[in-house]
């Protein structure tokens, strides 16, 4: 009786182990998501205030 409440335990303890590693990786896989998101987001804003520069820059050389 007691070997079976052991292994039980036993059991338990890993599944817990298992179940924490699996929230890690899930976790760390949604930051690393999140993380190549805002770095596209930074890029696109790049881009736009590169465009508006050259637009402000061309309308001021046909303004004189």
């Amino acid at each position: 009786m007691f070997a079976g409440v052991a292994f039980l335990a036993i059991i338990f303890q890993l599944a817990i182990v298992v179940g924490f590693i699996v929230f890690a990786v899930k976790l760390l896989n949604r930051i690393t998501d999140i993380a190549g998101s805002q770095k596209s987001i930074a890029d696109s804003q790049v881009k736009l205030i590169s465009l508006l520069s050259k637009k402000q820059t061309n309308q001021e050389s046909v303004d004189s």
